[in-house]
């Protein structure tokens, strides 16, 4: 052999080693393994191929990728949870329409914390006695549009995980999903010695401390021991915080003339769970629900009725771009702004994206980006064509998806993206230092919300 060849082969081999290493690294398998190939194998329950005459199909589906994905689940190995749900999602939708079928034709309710999609589903596999309800089952899932899919998917993954004795699937490194939207939901939950529940709104706290959230618990367990017990908002009956199981916080935000000065002021929102979700309200919202529902409104709060425009709206502006983070590195960003401004102005903005779970986002390089549970968004060949939020379905849809650009797909390979959202009128079609400038300017103000969310599906 003569010394080229040699350092040829060399030169091969060291090449070999190093994709091998990378290889390890990104899936934190043994060179062996990773080498064989046979990295991160789990055990799922034993499933069958599935016979699809009980659904009125002649065809079989193969359950083995779904058995493996519920292993996964079980185990919590986020990235092949990852991977193997965009296999289920790509695949026979008859796979689906199995799992789901299983498990929610046995459950009378379809779960509070469970997607709009999944509850229609609830309503069709439940009803296991009425004839036909196989293929009733399997049109439901093959009408799905794929966000609906997906979400039908992780709900359903977490009751098989659950029946396994395990909490619920976990997403991608970086990239919370269903399990760490609970986390969240947790983190805002505050359990009083009454044995009540005292769900805080998301972003809450960024409008007030933690001790003022604890004060809140106790000036409600106070007043039910005073004999004037917290009011709901949303229907004026008292609120039994030693009968309920939970009771919802939230806050309205409201600016008030004192003394020639305007005040900036955050009022305390009682709910109970049945009359609607915990959230931030900005005054005029608030006092505009309470007006729909028949409740009394003072005359200088009462808000005008607004009439409804006629006519196409504005498109929202969408933009791809790469970041660098603080900590180093770049990630592929995505910026929303929509073609509208909210009905109540920055403060209906601002109140309507924090009870969503977005966070203000430092563009300076101060402070690393926040992490947004339970969120990620959905490319189909390299086009954005979504952003879904655990359990809430689609937040951001775009039939067809958007075009994202070369460097974009690239930093996108590590499976996370910076999601921003900011008010109408920041961008619009500004290109280069005067895009930036306009964001920065809505950083500055506290405008611009958002964090770092899950990437997936199909990038080339």
């Amino acid at each position: 052999m003569s010394k080229t060849e040699k350092k040829n082969r060399r030169r091969k081999s060291h090449a070999e080693r190093e994709r091998i290493k990378a290889k390890k690294a990104a899936s934190g398998a043994s060179y062996t393994s990773a080498q064989s190939g046979t990295a991160h194998r789990h055990q799922g329950p034993a499933i069958g191929p599935v016979d699809g005459s009980g659904f009125g199909t002649d065809r079989q589906a193969d359950m083995q990728t779904a058995s493996v994905l519920i292993g996964a689940c079980v185990e919590k190995c986020r990235p092949c949870q990852a991977s193997l749900a965009d296999k289920v999602l790509a695949g026979d939708r008859l796979v689906v329409a199995s799992l789901a079928g299983t498990v929610y034709s046995l459950l009378p309710s379809p779960g509070a914390t469970c997607s709009p999609a999944t509850r229609r589903f609830h309503a069709v596999a439940h009803d296991t006695g009425r004839p036909g309800y196989g293929p009733a089952v399997l049109a439901a899932v093959e009408e799905l549009s794929q966000e609906d899919l997906e979400a039908l998917l992780e709900d359903t993954l977490d009751l098989w995980a659950a029946a396994a004795g395990t909490a619920a699937p976990a997403a991608e490194t970086g990239a919370p999903d269903q399990e760490a939207g609970e986390e969240e939901r947790d983190a805002h939950r505050y359990a009083a010695a009454s044995g009540t529940a005292y769900l805080m709104s998301a972003g809450i706290d960024q409008l007030l401390s933690v001790e003022e959230m604890q004060g809140l618990v106790e000036h409600a367990e106070k007043s039910a021991v005073s004999g004037y017990p917290v009011a709901c908002f949303l229907c004026d009956e008292p609120i039994d915080v030693t009968a309920e199981p939970e009771v919802h916080v939230g806050v309205s935000t409201r600016t008030l003339a004192v003394d020639g000065r305007e005040l900036d002021t955050v009022q305390p929102v009682w709910t109970h769970p049945g009359c609607g979700r915990t959230r931030i309200w900005p005054w005029p919202a608030l006092m505009a629900e309470r007006q729909r529902r028949g409740l009394y409104v003072a005359p200088e709060d009462r808000q005008p009725e607004k009439p409804t425009v006629p006519g196409p709206r504005n498109a929202d502006y969408t933009h791809f771009s790469v970041a660098r983070q603080p900590g180093g590195g770049m990630v592929p960003l995505v910026l929303v702004e929509p073609g509208e401004p909210d009905e109540y102005g920055i403060e209906g903005y601002l109140a309507a994206r924090l009870s969503e779970g977005f966070k203000p986002v430092d563009l300076g390089g101060g402070q690393p980006f926040p992490v947004l549970d339970g969120w990620h968004l959905r490319c189909e060949r390299g086009r954005m064509v979504s952003v879904m939020r655990a359990g809430g379905g689609a937040w951001y849809r775009q039939e067809g998806g958007y075009a994202t650009p070369g460097n974009w797909r690239q930093a996108a390979r590590q499976r996370k993206a910076l999601f921003l959202v900011v008010p109408a009128g920041t961008v619009g079609d500004r290109q280069g230092d005067d895009w930036l400038a306009a964001v920065s300017r809505a950083a500055e103000a506290g405008h611009v919300l958002g964090g770092l969310v899950a990437v997936r599906g199909t990038l080339s």
